[in-house]
């Protein structure tokens, strides 16, 4: 045993320094265990999340809920119709009973009337405007015919005196709809306002006076939303007010002389400006006023038919009826930026851009010869679908646009395609071609086969999108490319020299190819949905080159040709069933 004189103080010193750090790692080693038994018997301590701060957005002006009409307005406006019934056959009634003479009649006619357009500015301008609009629709109801029987069975006045007096109860009427900001009151002046030149009508050619009148009265409303402040939202009283008035122009316009012809033109255009004013309202306090696009799309339409019956009676030329349609169409291009900028969107650009292609695809076949238009729309049609296609291949457009501009594009191929059918299968068993390049019609170099190619590759472009609309086009393209291709075809034979029976036969012969081509193709498809579409177009195409060839070809060709029909036909379908049947094989040896 080594005694402790031997050892050095050296490893002392370090013996010390080892029992120190047990000692301490010790301590570490009970304080752990005792914080882990704590745990166990208070459970985890609870871990505050960290709660990012977040900017609290603006808030938005609360949205004003609409207040369904109540039972009582509802009631009050049938009794305010069966009032002005009541009120006719009462003053009939005491006509023929002789009880109150004409005057006694007309002054109470005139205190019915001015009674309850009074009651209706009370309520209008207090809380129930709605119950209002009722008494003010029988108060100036009453008014319209009290006016006109003091003007036709009485003879108090002349007519003219009692349809100003009638526009200017209208027009306080009005007043009376901007002070109360009532859309309502306004669509009850309105209709009374355009009823009245019909009331006291007398018959003649006075369509110049009516559609000043009409101007007058388009002013005069223009006026209220300004006044009220929300006129934008008043989308049936603005609706109504165009429709009326648009609805007698059109008749003025018809039904008028042609030697005030250009007369009512100049007040057509000043029509148009002031719809144009109604429909945007610019630089009112109240943005977005609605069903703005769509009425002024309208408008156009009607615009330019009444435009082009003037263009008639003033026995112009037709086809300078181009720079009209083509002034319209560089409007709305002008149209573009403030239409924007009144809107807060973009949501009008499409609506205009199809009125500026609308206008550009009607200008050239007019200017040039009518027999272009079904090219020319062909060709437009084929470039919205371009414009839709790599619009939607980018990725970058916004999703409404494209949107509007699928049911735009959809519309003028199916437009083109009406017009191609028109002329393109007037001669489908006996083929014949209405006009062509040049002299000479030579297959495949035509007005009519540019026609149906061009909408052909609407439709196609319209197939090869995503979308519910892709069999809709696949459907478009097999009826109009099936048929061009088909009838050139047949043309071509024709115009080799060959008779109509073999035009007839080379047309069942391209069907069955058509078919079987399509049949084979579906075959070798991986796609489920093309397959099938492939499938059902190529049963489709050889059923009826089949239907054509038993009960066409048979009837119409000698000996010959029947043989030469069934041996094609036939021959077509063998070759495709063996070629599909060695791509099957080929299929299942590759599984």
């Amino acid at each position: 045993m080594v005694e402790p004189e031997s050892v050095s103080p050296d490893v002392l010193e370090r013996l010390a320094k080892l029992e120190a750090q047990v000692a301490w790692l010790s301590r570490q080693m009970q304080d752990q265990q005792a914080q882990s038994d704590a745990r166990r018997a208070t459970g985890p301590l609870p871990v505050r999340p960290t709660v990012p701060v977040v900017r609290p957005a603006p808030p938005r002006p609360p949205k004003a809920p609409s207040k369904p009409i109540s039972s009582i307005v509802w009631v009050a406006g049938a009794g305010s119709i069966l009032f002005l019934i009541g009120a006719i056959f009462f003053l009939h009634w005491s006509i023929q009973q002789g009880w109150v003479g004409p005057e006694l009649r007309f002054l109470l006619g005139l205190a019915a009337g001015g009674g309850l357009s009074f009651g209706a500015a009370r309520l209008l301008l207090g809380k129930s405007p709605k119950l209002g609009v009722a008494l003010l629709l029988a108060g100036l109801g009453t008014l319209l015919f009290t006016f006109r029987w003091g003007a036709f069975d009485y003879h108090f006045y002349p007519p003219t005196l009692g349809l100003a007096a009638m526009a200017l109860s209208t027009l306080l009427a009005g007043g009376l709809s901007a002070r109360a900001k009532s859309g309502g009151a306004l669509c009850v002046a309105v209709v009374m306002a355009a009823l009245s030149p019909l009331v006291f009508s007398q018959g003649g050619h006075h369509e110049v006076a009516l559609m000043v009148y009409l101007a007058v009265l388009m002013g005069a409303a223009l006026l209220v939303p300004y006044l009220a402040k929300i006129g934008a939202q008043w989308g049936v009283a603005r609706v109504v007010t165009l429709a009326l008035i648009w609805l007698l122009m059109s008749g003025c316009v018809t039904e008028g002389l042609s030697e005030e012809a250009l007369t009512r033109g100049l007040l057509l255009i000043l029509h148009f400006l002031l719809a144009g004013l109604w429909i945007w309202l610019p630089k009112q306090a109240e943005p977005r006023p609605k069903a703005a696009t769509l009425l002024w799309l309208l408008v156009c339409l009607a615009f330019g038919a009444l435009a082009w019956s003037l263009w008639r009676q003033l026995g112009w030329a037709v086809e300078a009826f181009s720079l009209p349609i083509l002034a319209l169409a560089a409007l709305n291009i002008a149209l573009v930026k403030p239409v924007r900028a009144r809107l807060e969107h973009r949501g009008a650009d499409v609506a205009l851009l199809a009125l500026i292609l609308g206008g550009l695809a009607l200008a050239v076949p007019v200017a040039l010869a009518w027999k272009w238009v079904g090219p020319i729309w062909g060709l437009f049609a084929l470039g919205l679908a371009a414009a839709l296609y790599w619009g939607e291949r980018r990725g970058d457009q916004d999703a409404g646009m494209l949107r509007h501009l699928v049911w735009m594009t959809l519309a003028m191929t199916i437009v083109a395609t009406l017009r191609w059918a028109f002329h393109g299968l007037e001669g489908l068993f006996g083929v014949s071609h209405g006009f062509s390049f040049g002299f000479i019609r030579t297959p495949f170099f035509n007005g009519l086969f540019l026609e149906g190619l061009f909408t052909a590759g609407a439709w196609a472009l319209l197939a090869l999108r995503s979308g519910s609309l892709r069999a809709f086009g696949f459907v478009g393209l097999q009826i109009v490319g099936g048929f061009v291709l088909s009838l050139e075809l047949a043309y071509a034979a024709g115009f080799a020299g060959q008779s109509a029976r073999a035009e007839g036969l080379v047309l069942t012969l391209a069907w069955g190819l058509l078919g079987a081509l399509q049949w084979l193709r579906s075959l070798s498809e991986t796609r489920q949905e093309l397959r099938l579409g492939l499938a059902v177009a190529g049963y489709a195409w050889l059923g009826l080159a089949s239907i054509k060839l038993l009960t066409v070809d048979l009837s119409q060709a000698s000996v010959p040709i029947k043989a030469l029909a069934f041996l094609g036909v036939g021959a077509m379908i063998l070759v495709a069933a063996l070629v599909g049947n060695r791509l099957r094989l080929a299929r299942k040896e590759e599984e």
